[in-house]
């Protein structure tokens, strides 16, 4: 789609250049480096895509003066081609640029769609209209889908069996001796008589068994009994002395613990990655049937209307990642109009909505959280900017409005819509935050 964007315009008449090809190369390669610029600094997201959306876009607002300069630098002659600033041309190459840049970023696109589900309705398109359409729903498909695919909740969770090498184990070692010869020798013969002969001695006493084996009731009893006892004195001192090592299993099983651990808890993640849509689910269930801020610690039905569903956006952003599906918005209007005092047919001015967003002492938190994603208010950019610094001028002059938001001042919305468009602004803002601040880490490292 990024790729015919300023041919769609050309072809309904909405910018012309006179049917030379050059310029139209220009007014691509112009287009490219806004996409660059985008890139590489994804806060500028919200303001390309609202001067964008606006036909009314004013001639010297900032990104309208950038655009300028840039299309100048591969074409010096511009101007002699236009009656008048090229508002127009420069909207056309905005929305290329967010086509190109949002093709490589869902960041980017999550800063686009969120802005353009806002603010569209607001535009008088004409003749713009199928084109911004065609465009916008291309990036809203794709950030959706990255959307739902991180808040869904799989029917089953694989995990894949233990890996464990089981290592080679030594044999136990036995060491064990070798039973005394020499004393069984002597107690053999102290056992079977009172002396034996020796070759060089002649006899020798045995200091043992007295008796002859022709006393042989009582030789047999005296022999058995010497007997058993130098056979059971040797036996005892081989066992004694024999030694078991076993093989060191410390190590194993150390490792086996430390394979243990790692695959369960690897398994718990996996079952904690897969499980997390529907945690989330059942945490929103939970907040949107108590009504209780987990930010400002009161509950909702105790402030009045408006702060109310302004701090329920706040809060609802507080607690969802920035890639949501757009059902989120949708809830949060169901979830707003659950608060009892809530007329939900009922309209106020915008400009009335962010007045009181800039004074409310119970949306501090909303202001705090605000200045943190975006700089003051210059040029065109969101609600969220006037309510994030109410002491700028510009913030709360009337007549600065439209300039500042393309929003006529006496534009009304009921407040489930204004919840829904305070969350937006704040998911938008911290997609282009984030985008922006992941950049820098990448260069720096």
């Amino acid at each position: 789609m990024s790729e015919d964007v300023l041919l769609r315009f050309l072809g309904s008449g909405l910018i012309d250049v006179g049917g030379d090809d050059t310029k139209l190369e220009k007014l691509r390669v112009t287009a490219s480096d806004l996409a660059g610029s985008l890139k590489k600094s994804s806060s500028k997201a919200l303001a390309y895509a609202l001067i964008a959306f606006d036909p009314q876009a004013p001639v010297d607002d900032p990104v309208v003066v950038d655009a300028l300069d840039a299309l100048k630098k591969r074409w010096a002659t511009y101007v002699n081609t236009f009656s008048g600033p090229p508002v127009a041309v420069v909207r056309a190459m905005l929305l290329d640029a967010l086509a190109q840049a949002a093709a490589d970023d869902d960041r980017i696109g999550v800063a686009v769609v969120a802005s353009a589900r806002n603010a569209l309705p607001f535009m008088e398109a004409g003749d713009e209209r199928e084109i911004w359409a065609d465009v916008v729903t291309e990036i809203e498909e794709r950030v959706d889908a990255r959307a739902e695919t991180e808040w869904a909740t799989p029917s089953s969770i694989a995990v894949p069996p233990m890996v464990f090498d089981v290592p080679e184990l030594k044999a136990p070692t036995v060491t064990t001796s070798r039973a005394g010869r020499d004393y069984l020798k002597k107690e053999f013969r102290a056992a079977a008589g009172p002396q034996f002969q020796d070759p060089q001695r002649g006899n020798v006493a045995t200091n043992g068994n007295p008796y002859w084996p022709g006393n042989n009731h009582i030789w047999v009893t005296e022999f058995g009994d010497r007997m058993a006892e130098a056979v059971a004195e040797s036996i005892d001192a081989v066992v004694g002395k024999t030694r078991i090592e076993q093989a060191d299993l410390s190590d194993p099983f150390r490792e086996l613990a430390a394979t243990v651990s790692g695959y369960v808890g690897n398994a718990l993640n996996t079952v904690t990655a897969a499980t997390a849509g529907l945690q989330r689910r059942t945490n929103l269930l939970w907040w949107k049937e108590t009504l209780f801020s987990p930010t400002t610690r009161v509950s909702y039905r105790d402030l009045p209307p408006a702060p109310a569903a302004t701090l329920m956006a706040f809060d609802l952003h507080q607690q969802v990642p920035m890639f949501s599906p757009a059902s989120v918005a949708a809830f949060l209007s169901e979830a707003v109009v659950g608060l009892p005092s809530i007329d939900q047919d009922k309209t106020y001015p915008m400009r009335e909505l962010v007045a009181e967003a800039q004074t409310e002492a119970g949306l501090a938190v909303l202001r705090t959280a605000g200045a943190a994603l975006i700089g003051p208010p210059e040029g065109r950019g969101p609600f969220l900017a006037l309510i994030a610094y109410p002491d700028v001028p510009v913030a709360r002059a009337e007549a600065e409005f439209r300039r500042l938001t393309g929003v006529p001042p006496d534009a009304q919305l009921t407040l489930p819509a204004w919840a829904s468009w305070v969350f937006r602004e704040l998911q938008a803002a911290r997609a282009a935050k984030e985008g922006s601040n992941a950049k820098r880490r990448t260069r720096r490292s």
